[in-house]
Parts: structure tokens; C-alpha cells; sequence
């Protein structure tokens, strides 16, 4: 029987082996270079994938692309293709409901953008080894179905993203992609 419940770690799982911390530290080291790809090289296709402006949904694609990456490089245990969709799709929410009430509390941090990154990796990681531990779902398209969705979101809100504090670029001061 499968149970999960993102904070139910009764007996908190362990980092069992340093691949779990340099998952966490290639992760951190990722989304760095994750930030700058739009920049270094500007097309449609890097638009998909990577943030095109400093807004805070753009910068979604860089936890949710980095987690999908590191989800499908940790082939470990059981339910990895639940892993490759749960650990990108909760650390999103997860860094949200989070970031947006400091961000609406103390405006624009990096120190708290980035410490909260880093949490939220750590976590995911931790819940990650918990998915994995679990009874072997057998459940292998409906995740790459919903990747894929959620990868289309992604590139139509970059084109045509909604005006509102989540979309609004504050250092260009405006929407989507801004030259």
C-alpha cells in the first residue's frame, strides 16, 4: 500500500549515501547555469526551457527543470517515473507557497531566493528517497504525460504570460520576453 504525505517522515529518511548530497549540491550548481542560458543564447527553443526574463514564473522553470533532471539522472529504488514527476511538480509549490508571502512581506531578496532553492532541494531529495522506498507503482505514462503538459504550460505562459505579480518582470519592468 502506497502512503505519502509530504511532511510524513516519521522517521526522518536518511542522506544514505553521498549521492544524495551531491545531487543536492549538481542541483544548486545547475540552476546557476539554468539562470543565464536565455542570455548566452536567445532563441525559441532556450525560451522554452530556460527563464527569459527575472520575473517569478520564469524562474519556476529553473527548480522545475533542474528537479526533472536530477529526477531522471537518480535511477534509484522504486517509483521513478512518480519521482520524475512529484519531486519537480511539489518543489515548484512547494518554493512558492514559501517565497510568496516573504516576497510580498520583504519585496525582492536573492539571499532568500536562493536559501530557499537550496531548501527546497533538500527536501525534495528527502522526498524523493521516501518515494522511493515506497511499494513500486505501476504507473509509468500518466507522469510523462504530465511532464510533458506542464512543459507546454510553461512555454505558452512564457509567450503569453498573465499580468499579474508572478509574471512581472521588476527589473525591465514588463511581461514575457523583453529585449
Amino acid at each position: 500500500r502506497f502512503q505519502l504525505t509530504l511532511f510524513n517522515f516519521y522517521s526522518p529518511p536518511d542522506f544514505e549515501e553521498p549521492k544524495n548530497i551531491f545531487m543536492i549540491i549538481f542541483l544548486f550548481l545547475l540552476s546557476f547555469l539554468w539562470h543565464f542560458m536565455y542570455d548566452w543564447f536567445p532563441c525559441v527553443l532556450t525560451s522554452i526551457f530556460f527563464p527569459v526574463n527575472e520575473s517569478i514564473w520564469e524562474h519556476m522553470k529553473i527548480i522545475f527543470y533542474c528537479l526533472f533532471i536530477g529526477s531522471v539522472l537518480e535511477k534509484k529504488g522504486n517509483n521513478y517515473y512518480l519521482n520524475i514527476l512529484v519531486k519537480p511538480l511539489v518543489g515548484v509549490l512547494f518554493y512558492l507557497i514559501i517565497f510568496i508571502p516573504l516576497y510580498l512581506i520583504f519585496g525582492e531578496s536573492m539571499f532568500i531566493s536562493i536559501s530557499l532553492m537550496l531548501f527546497t532541494y533538500i527536501i525534495m531529495e528527502l522526498l524523493g528517497i521516501k518515494i522511493s522506498k515506497q511499494e513500486e507503482l505501476n504507473i509509468k505514462a500518466l507522469p510523462i504525460i504530465i511532464i510533458i503538459l506542464i512543459s507546454i504550460l510553461f512555454s505558452i505562459l512564457t509567450f503569453y504570460p498573465l499580468h499579474n505579480f508572478l509574471f512581472f518582470d521588476s527589473v525591465k519592468l514588463g511581461y514575457g520576453i523583453l529585449k
